[in-house]
């Protein structure tokens, strides 16, 4: 009998929750209800029961966390681990693998690795609770609550493929794949009420799922759920129709489909008849067990996926005829299957099984925020939170969904006659596999199961169990291959008599509740204990229900009145085994406590206590979970219990998993059920090591037969629970009170406290062996279950044993095993064994007598014997072995038993003889017919042959599961022969391996880098680091923490929109000036502007406010164009809070004067209409643009809160906010009924930034939603017969636009064809068309352009259409074609306003068609084409041209030739026609005539656009790459046009010819240095910002021609310069090219409102453009951002090119092979193209940091500028002797590192006062030591140094065997490693090691005459070291184990006759003995024999 904990009385969680829960806010009536409804509706309603209340219910289910901090820990579901056990084939039944890690033993249900807990999903009524976590009264569960309109009638835990498995084949979009983090963490809860099926996730993703019809059950599969259909709804009594019962649903999204049902006769239909009932399903298994009403009996179907045959077949059936049987299934309740997590809750149906009307919702809006905060208070569950997915199954034609609201009553009537409707493809069918035999079992009548579940037991055995509730019997049906295709289920059924059973899956048994109330506990069909119960019921207990506590301790002694259990006889011959207990309770409380010890093993079939009350007899059992489960008392009384685990040592985990390797089934059923029982008494209490120890001993030697008592030098009664004491107690049954024999059996507990685990024997070792040699009997039973495995338990045992050396935390446990083992290798006269266990703890040497005499009989009886006849195998003798190369015997290896030895030999072996003999050392050893021989075998691990050693070394570390924590935790020599070789990989690290591969190699690092090539793209990297590190610092850290003072000056910082610019980054980038000020003071645009003329004598204070006003319109000019810039330079640096609007920072108009303050506005002067319109879209722009496209939660309904309320008309700023959402890709998440209010009001900013935001969102995805949305705009693209609609001109422009983003690159013939159409549109007669006419062709001929980007004339599709031919028509001019398409019919009659006369109009159609030209041939080099675009080269010709077309057409040139095009000044003005003779020196003033007969004006022109569109077309290549030779060419010409106001060229030319081409050159300079903040650029846009075209005395600047779109080009260049606060840059890719071309298009408004060349909107289309690619590093050990040198190799180059200090701009991507971090200051860094590069695109595409190591001693950049003080800190390295006297205020000048300050003040700072010259010598060895592990960066290997010093400490006053094994072992590594030692000081090892020698020899020199006696004597005995003290004896072994003595040596060589130094090395080297051993043998002698030996 075993004793389970406490009962505590168990209240759900959730009751507590319910009843403070106000419920639904409102319950919906049904209206509207056709007359048959209402009626139908009434009658489902009916409720002939007495109560109304609704029942509540609830499921339990266990969830555990590992918090090792080695392992990827994470929430286990126990369910899981069933299926992990045969799919994967693990060792150890429900192993996870992080489990397997944390115990190499694989027996990890034997041991608690995990901290669990439960989790509880309780529903009443409306209301479902979801709460985490074991009742503590200190705090506050978390917990989640979900109310639904109707009554929840079906609740559950889901699995995750359930809601994760299809999302990969669905066709719903914007769902992202659950990532490996969230894996572990995610769970899901589906409720289930009258009219929908929700889904709720831990990730904050919800799912609804409208049900078609009424459910009256939910079974849970592996394959997702079935929904059982209401019986009474399934049938129609006019028709006899089949109506599918049973219906799949795969995913939350996908459509609810009938399931097929396949016979045993291989019939195949629906599941349509009332004779198949299901009672259980799980969702871990693919096996449904249903009942058969007609046989009456249970079968078994497999639900697998439908072929296309079967489906085939059913739908021909449907369409012919329909036949069958009608009826339905009877409900079942949720808990039919005991198995499952969603099935095992409650007996209870609910009362309204058919369906209501209506529909539910959510009755928490914020749920998704909720849930965050209620999972991250759990910790197993992330608290991200995803996106909703709302979706109803479309479930509409399945003929047998009559419902609700599909047909009426009349409708039914008429199915005969209709045409039925195609039934829905079925997806899954129920195939029969099984039958149940009922041949034998007495059952007269067919009973149905109540409960099933499938339950694997303690040896791998699966069985199929289910409850026959009326027979009071459990039905195990044994599975074989279960969980492979080969499944085979046996025919009889084991029988097990029980009234109730829930299956304990961690446990691995069944609790059984037998008919008598008696809980008993099987694995299998075997029994094993009986459970003791603790009293817990009371009369006091009972009525409560509504506490508002959870679980309730309810102590013995808590009744007032009499026993619930009265009637009892007093004379009962029962014993109270509670006695046992530690607190005894009054007798008169004692009936129900000895009433639980009224088992037997005979099971009665009914109570034999008529007189006892039922009120204490268990009823059921329900929720189990773990080893928790619940009994159910009457009178609704609950008590959870708690039982025993297996162990809590991992010793006696590794031990019993030994034994699973070992023993067949049979034997170790016995073993494990006996040691349960034994371990687990009633009373039994936590044990130590060596208690648990001492009892698993005793139960194994007494089922081996070796007797337990006589293995005990003393009295074992304090351990032997239920062998002594049980038997005392026997002998007085009627006692019920103490007696004197209990306090005598205390004392001798308390006297008998001898020798301990006989770990150390003193002088009462003489004793011990006397009362053993009394003892010694042969009891030897050769009938025990275990005797003829013995010597393979020995041998498994021993490897266990060596397995344990090696593991620094089973040290403590060696002590035990080796008595243990020592005294079987004394019974089985096992020498060599006997001495092995002697030199690793030499008390065992007094241990001489044999307690088991073991005859050559009982060895015939053994197996395995052959193992025990080679000598002992030993670890580090094979290490030995393996370091010296020599052929030894191979070690045995068991696989799972003592896998670290094996591991640790293959890897040493790699190590130093490569993978050749890898297999040389070592023998795999299995035990036929084992329990672990059952299981499937662990795969094969490979390792590469083709790297380097270390990376071998790297690769089989990492398929062993070994992390660099194990390594350190292995014996130091292990350590070190490891740690050296991974040195090799940590100074050139491999490139592009995984993070365990740089975890290994300590390269922090790099485990960043590698981590970041698997984040998600979003911003959550850098989240992750700031919950991780607080300080952590990324590329929007500001530079200065944010003042708690000056509010007021803070809320005016805010204003400007620029409030989070000044980042730490643009600090480190520009660390020497104030530019980022400056450029903020030049982007200000939220303060009024200062007016600073003077009022001049005689001039009236009225003109003086006038001159006011010009001066402010003048400067409003560049106010208006500032939020363009400032757009560019804030791109992208914010990420808003949901809960917040976006800031939109104001544009202000106003002025003030510099002395009054006071403010100036625009009153007296005239102004444009609405001049703010566009300058507000573009504000609202650059407030948009600042959203990072990384931050979250921009979702639908944020946006539209972001709406302005309170305005009828939506402001044009929010306009330009939702265009810029757009751009930065946020409009995918608006949903369609938000566009539809925004464009429905017809609002043209809003319809133009919305349709443009959407269009960019969409980006070549040809998006059909969004090309409706898009056509209705476009009358070319709606039908003939469409209703005009009067759409105006800039919507039709943007529209145009957004069709060429969309079908960007994609060749689409019919938009190709409407575009080039719309590039030559006629104006049409009346008003149509005839108003900035030139926009709408530019953009037509730019969308062209995009959609035909690149292809040239490749497209086989488009060759008809001869683009190209039509472009280059509306390019140069001609006849007027016929119209043909959509417009021959709308503009046969011409325009009545304009007159174009015969030819076409080249002023509208040429620049859209030379740009599309342009961008349909770009990249092509296509030489006809471009000889269209060539400038003209006589005067005539260049007559013919306008000018500033040629600009249009050098641009089209460049972008086909874009190979051509060259950075120098040779290229940019040999563009120009050379037979043209321009004098650009010639001042205008000057007084020569000029030849008439040329045109000088032309020529000047066309000289200006000419170089201007060169200039621009070298922007577009080398964009982003601040080329410096481009700069130098483009920095001429900007100087020369700015230059050009005192030339003749600037008067021939017009001032507004130069300001346009300087404009052009100008973006053209600012996007090659994009992103840089280049200083010179910078003043150039100073200066031409200064100009304004207002005429003052004292102003310098004037300039008339300085327009709005000089100021927008001016400030788009200064944005362009700091774009994105210096986190971008400009990309030269096709796509990047397209967009700048839209953006920058050469010619800019002349005021605010002009959009007659270009629509504004599309100035902000460069963020297609933009580019990161800076290269942030960040010091990984700090998390601080930091400077660093890199070089760069380019492609075709050999060298490497050093880059200006990081933070910086890299250049393009496509253009590197290497990016290298080369700083002396840093670890290298390596990113190389095709291996991890990816690490380097992932970090830049999230601005991400690059983390970097400092190396030791070295200072940052910003701390040490010159490296001055790192050199002289590393002066200290460059001498090796100065390591030998060092002095501690070096180390810590030499590095501040916090680890090295403080290592150094408590252990290496010296107080000369109070020390001894012995800790003097010790500090200066640490110092030492501590020296070479921090000047060489070698931190790592300070734990080795320090290993190795302590061991040589200490084995000078009492050696460990195992500290001189490994100091061998370093000592051979040193001699036989022949690379250079790379990770330790060789000499400062050696000199180490050469105290320990000089320590052995004089040991050697002073027991010179007792090592002759030990190599003289044929064994060891006790009398070579009788006198010895216990340091002595240690120190002789230390000298034996270093020399490799032996005792008989001497016996085995000849020395008769004359000897001599020269004789004894002959006759030694015959034994094949080491050179060590020989010359310690030698030198023994002759010290014996007198001579002198040295």
């Amino acid at each position: 009998m075993i004793a389970a904990s406490e009962p505590l009385e168990f209240i759900p969680r959730g009751r507590q929750a319910v009843e403070e829960h106000p419920g639904p806010t409102d319950v919906k009536q049904q209206n509207h209800l056709s007359t048959e409804h209402v009626l139908l509706q009434r009658m489902q309603n009916v409720n002939i029961s007495a109560s109304d209340e609704h029942n509540e219910f609830w499921c339990v289910r266990e969830i555990f966390e590992d918090f090792n901090d080695n392992l990827a820990g994470g929430r286990v579901d126990h369910c899981k681990q069933e299926k992990n056990e045969h799919n994967n084939g693990d060792d150890n039944g429900n192993v996870t693998e992080q489990q397997r890690l944390a115990a190499y033993a694989d027996v990890d249900y034997m041991c608690e690795y995990f901290i669990n807990s439960e989790e509880e999903l309780y529903v009443k009524k409306y209301t479902a609770v979801w709460t985490r976590g074991l009742y503590d009264e200190n705090s506050i569960m978390p917990r989640l609550c979900f109310t639904c309109e109707t009554p929840i009638k079906f609740a559950f835990f889901c699995s995750k493929s359930f809601v994760t498995a299809s999302r990969n084949t669905t066709s719903a979009k914007g769902r992202r794949k659950i990532h490996t983090e969230e894996d572990e963490d995610f769970t899901a809860i589906c409720l289930i009420d009258q009219t929908a099926l929700r889904i709720y996730c831990s990730n904050g993703e919800d799912f609804l799922c409208n049900l078609e019809f009424p459910v009256s059950n939910v079974w849970p599969t592996i394959n997702g759920i079935l929904l059982e259909k209401v019986a009474s709804s399934a049938i129609i009594q006019n028709h006899a129709i089949l109506m599918p019962r049973l219906f799949s649903l795969a995913h939350p999204l996908n459509e609810i489909c009938p399931v097929l049902c396949k016979s045993a006769t291989n019939v195949i239909g629906y599941l349509v008849e009332s004779d198949y009932n299901i009672v259980y399903s799980s969702e871990n298994s693919d096996l449904v067990l249903l009942y058969d009403n007609k046989i009456g009996k249970q079968f078994i179907s497999r639900l697998r996926k439908a072929t296309e045959e079967e489906i085939q077949y059913v739908s021909a059936q449907n369409e012919t005829a329909l036949s069958g049987t009608v009826g339905g299934l009877q409900q079942h309740s949720m808990n039919r299957g005991g198995g499952g997590i969603g099935t095992s809750t409650s007996t209870v149906t609910p009362k309204h099984s058919t369906a209501q009307l209506g529909r539910s919702s959510l009755g928490n809006p914020n749920y998704s925020a909720h849930i965050g905060r209620f999972l991250s208070s759990a910790h197993s569950l992330s608290g991200a939170v995803g996106s909703s997915n709302r979706t109803a199954s479309p479930l509409n034609h399945l003929q047998s969904t009559f419902g609700r609201n599909s047909v009426s009553m009349q409708d039914i009537r008429k199915v005969g006659q209709a045409q039925p409707s195609k039934p829905i493809v079925p997806e899954f069918c129920l195939e029969h596999i099984w039958t149940e035999s009922t041949f034998g079992n007495n059952r007269e009548f067919g009973e149905m199961a109540n409960r099933a579940f499938i339950h694997t037991d303690l040896v791998g055995q699966t069985y199929f169990c289910y409850l026959l509730p009326f027979s009071c019997k459990l039905q195990l049906v044994r599975l074989c291959n279960y969980g492979t295709k080969e499944l085979q289920i046996a025919s009889k059924c084991l029988s097990i008599p029980a009234k109730d059973a829930v299956v304990l899956e961690r446990l691995r048994m069944i609790a059984v509740l037998d008919p008598s109330g008696s809980l008993i506990l099987y694995t299998g069909a075997v029994l094993v204990s009986k459970v003791h119960v603790a009293a817990a019921i009371t009369s006091s207990s009972a009525g409560g229900g509504g506490s508002g506590d959870n679980v309730t301790p309810t102590p013995s002694s808590t009744s007032t009145g009499t026993s619930t259990l009265a009637g009892k006889s007093p004379n009962t011959s029962f014993p109270r085994r509670s006695s046992l207990l530690p607190t005894i309770q009054k007798p008169t409380d004692t009936t129900f406590d000895e009433e639980l010890h009224l088992l037997s093993p005979v099971h009665p079939l009914q109570p034999q206590f008529p007189n006892r009350k039922t009120s204490n007899i268990c009823l059921s059992l329900r929720d189990p979970a773990g080893n928790r489960l619940t009994l159910v008392y009457p009178a609704c009384k609950m008590y959870r219990i708690e039982l025993p685990q297996f162990n809590e040592t991992k010793f006696i985990s590794r031990c019993i998993g030994a034994l699973r390797r070992i023993l067949n089934r049979e034997q170790f059923m016995q073993l494990i059920i006996r040691w349960y029982s034994a371990r687990n008494p009633p009373g039994s209490r936590d044990y130590s090591i060596e208690q648990e120890w001492k009892i698993f001993r005793n139960v194994l030697t007494g089922l081996m037969g070796c007797g337990i008592a006589v293995h005990e030098s003393t009295t074992n009664a304090s351990q032997s629970y239920n062998a002594d004491e049980p038997k005392k107690r026997r002998k007085n049954e009627e006692i019920t009170e103490g007696t004197n024999e209990d306090w005598e059996f205390m004392l001798n507990k308390l006297n008998d406290k001898g020798c301990i685990g006989g770990v150390v024997l003193d002088s009462h070792t003489k004793m011990g062996i006397e009362h053993i040699a009394a003892a010694t009997t042969s009891n030897v039973d050769a009938s025990a279950c275990l005797f003829n495995s013995l010597p393979a338990i020995f041998y498994g045992f021993h490897l266990l044993y060596e397995d344990f050396k090696l593991d620094e935390t089973m040290h403590a446990c060696l002590p035990y095993l080796a008595k243990f083992l020592h005294q079987f290798a004394l019974d089985m006269q096992l020498p060599t064994y006997e001495f092995h266990y002697i030199m690793d703890f030499a008390s065992l040497m007094h241990y001489k007598t044999k307690l088991c005499q073991f005859t050559e009989e009982h060895a015939a009886l053994m197996a395995h014997k052959d193992l025990l006849q080679a000598p002992a195998p030993s670890i580090y003798k094979q290490l030995e072995q393996i370091l010296k190369g020599c052929n030894t015997q191979e070690y045995a290896f068991v696989e799972g038993m003592n896998e670290k030895s094996r591991n640790m030999l293959q890897v040493v072996s790699l190590i130093i003889h490569g993978p050749g003999k890898i297999k040389q050392w070592i023998r795999p050893l299995d035990f036929a017919n084992s329990v672990q021989s059952f299981y499937p075998k662990r795969p094969k691990r490979f390792i590469s042959t083709i790297v380097p050693r270390a990376e071998q070394v790297i690769e089989m570390l990492i398929n062993m599961g070994i992390t660099r924590n194990d390594i350190t935790r292995l014996p130091v020599a292990l350590h070190l022969i490891i740690a050296e070789c991974l040195e090799h990989a940590r100074l050139s690290p491999p490139i592009g391996c995984s993070p365990a591969t740089y975890e290994l190699i300590l390269r922090t690092e790099l485990v960043a880098h590698a981590l970041l090539q698997n984040s998600l793209p979003i911003n959550s990297a850098n989240r992750q680091e700031q919950t991780s590190h607080v300080d952590a610092e990324d590329s929007l850290s500001a530079r200065c923490p944010p003042a708690t003072n000056g509010i007021s000056h803070m809320e005016a910082a805010l204003d400007d929109g620029m409030d989070n610019i000044d980042t730490k980054l643009l600090n480190l980038r520009f660390p020497d000036d104030m530019r980022i000020a400056e450029v903020r003071r030049l982007l200000t645009s939220s303060e009024p502007v200062l007016i600073d003329i003077v009022q001049k004598p005689g001039m009236t204070d009225h003109r003086f406010i006038e001159e006011q006003e010009r001066q402010l319109f003048a400067i409003c000019k560049r106010t208006m164009a500032l939020p363009l810039g400032r757009g560019m330079f804030t791109l992208r640096t914010s990420i808003p809070t949901p809960t917040e609007l976006m800031p939109i920072p104001k544009l202000c108009l106003s002025g003030k004067e510099p002395v009054k303050g006071a403010t100036i506005e625009m009153q007296q002067i005239e102004l444009p209409a609405n001049m703010s319109l566009w300058p507000s879209f573009h504000n609202g722009v650059a407030a948009g643009l600042k959203i990072s496209p990384h931050a979250r939660d921009v979702d639908s309904t944020w946006i539209v809160y972001n709406k302005p309320k309170g305005q009828e008309d939506i402001s044009t700023e929010h306009a330009g906010f939702l265009m810029a959402l757009g751009l930065n890709g946020h409009l995918k998440t608006l949903s369609f009924m938000s566009i539809y209010e925004y464009l429905v009001k017809c609002d043209e900013m809003t319809s133009v930034g919305l349709l443009l935001g959407i269009s960019a969102t969409h980006r070549g995805t040809m998006d059909n939603t969004t090309t409706k949305l898009l056509s209705v705009h476009i009358e070319a693209l709606l039908p003939t017969t469409a209703l005009e609609l009067d759409i105006p001109q800039n919507i039709q422009v943007a529209s145009l636009m957004g069709i060429g983003l969309l079908y960007q690159g994609s060749a689409k013939r019919h938009i190709a064809e409407v575009l080039l159409q719309e590039v030559g549109r006629p104006p049409g007669p009346e008003m149509e068309n005839s108003i900035e006419r030139e926009s709408y062709a530019l953009t037509a001929g730019l969308a062209l352009g995009l959609v035909t980007l690149g292809l040239g004339e490749s497209p086989a599709g488009l060759r008809d259409l001869q683009i190209p031919d039509t472009l280059h028509y509306y390019m140069v001019g001609g006849n007027k074609r016929q119209l043909s398409g959509s417009q021959k019919e709308k503009y046969k009659l011409p325009s009545f306003q304009v007159r174009e006369g015969d030819n076409v109009n080249i002023d509208v159609t040429a620049p859209g068609a030379t740009l599309a030209l342009g961008l349909m041939f770009f990249k092509t080099n296509n030489r006809a084409v471009a000889e269209w675009m060539n400038p003209p080269n006589t005067h005539y010709l260049l007559d013919l041209v306008r000018p500033d077309l040629l600009m249009l057409r050098t641009i089209a040139r460049g972008l086909i030739l874009w190979s051509e095009i060259r950075s120098d000044a040779e290229w940019l003005f040999g563009q120009f026609p050379s037979n043209f003779k321009i004098d650009l020196d010639r001042p205008y003033y000057w007084g020569d005539k000029y030849e008439t007969n040329i045109d000088y004006e032309s020529e000047a022109q066309a000289w200006c656009n000419v170089i201007a569109g060169a200039s621009f077309c070298m922007g577009l290549k080398y964009a982003g790459s601040e080329n410096a030779e481009a700069f130098k060419t483009l920095h001429k010409a900007l100087k020369t046009f700015i230059g050009f106001q005192s030339k003749h060229v600037f008067e021939f030319a017009g001032y507004t010819t130069v300001e346009c081409c300087l404009m052009v050159i100008l973006i053209s300079i600012s996007l090659v240095f994009a992103g840089s903040g280049d200083l010179e650029i910078l003043r150039i846009i100073r200066y031409l910002r200064s100009r304004i075209s207002f005429r003052d005395r004292c102003r310098v600047n004037y300039n008339p021609n300085v327009t709005f779109g000089s100021q927008m080009a001016i400030h788009m260049s200064l944005g362009l310069l700091f774009l994105g606060a210096g986190r971008y840059t400009i990309a030269n890719t096709p796509e990047a090219v397209a967009a700048l071309i839209c953006a920058f298009f050469p010619k800019f408004p002349n005021h605010s409102n002009d959009n007659r060349y270009h629509l504004q909107a599309f100035r902000h289309l460069y963020v297609l453009a933009v580019e990161p690619r800076l290269f942030l590093p960040r010091d990984i050990d700090t998390k601080k951002l930091c400077l660093c040198h890199i070089s760069v190799l380019e492609v075709g180059s050999k060298e490497l090119r050093r880059l200006p200090m990081a933070p910086c701009m890299l250049p393009p991507l496509d253009s590197l092979r290497k990016v290298i971090v080369d700083d002396a200051n840093y670890w290298p860094v390596c990113f190389e193209k095709e291996r991890n590069w990816v690490q380097l695109t992932k970090a830049l595409e999230n601005s991400a940091c690059i983390d970097i190591k400092k190396r030791s001693g070295c200072l940052s950049h910003l701390e040490d500028p010159d490296r001055l003080k790192s050199l002289f800190a590393q002066t200290l390295t460059t001498q090796q002797y100065t390591c030998w006297h060092v002095e501690a205020t070096a180390l810590e000048r030499f590095s501040n590192d916090p680890f090295v300050t403080s290592f150094t003040d408590r252990f290496l700072h010296i107080d000369t006062e109070s020390i001894t010259q012995e800790e003097l010598l010790k500090i200066q060895q640490l110092t030492m030591l501590f020296y070479n592990a921090v000047i060489k960066d070698k931190m790592h290997v300070l734990p080795i140094y320090l290993t190795t010093f302590n061991i040589i400490q200490g084995l000078q006053y009492k050696p460990k065997t195992n500290d001189v094994w490994q100091i061998k072992l370093i000592d051979l590594y040193m001699e036989k490693y022949k690379n250079p030692h790379i990770l330790i000081t060789r000499e400062l090892m050696r000199a180490q090691l050469e105290k320990f020698k000089v320590f052995i020899e004089n040991a050697r020199r002073s027991m010179a005459v007792t090592l002759r006696e030990f190599i003289g004597a044929t064994t060891f005995e006790p009398s070579l070291i009788g006198n010895f003290t216990a340091e002595d004896t240690a120190r002789l072994l230390a000298v034996v184990n270093y020399y490799n003595l032996t005792p008989n040596l001497l016996n085995l060589v000849d020395l008769s006759g004359t000897v001599n130094y020269i004789r004894y090395l002959y006759e030694f080297k015959k034994l094949n003995l080491d050179v060590r051993t020989i010359n310690c043998l030698i030198k023994i002698l002759l010290q014996t024999n007198g001579t002198n030996a040295t």
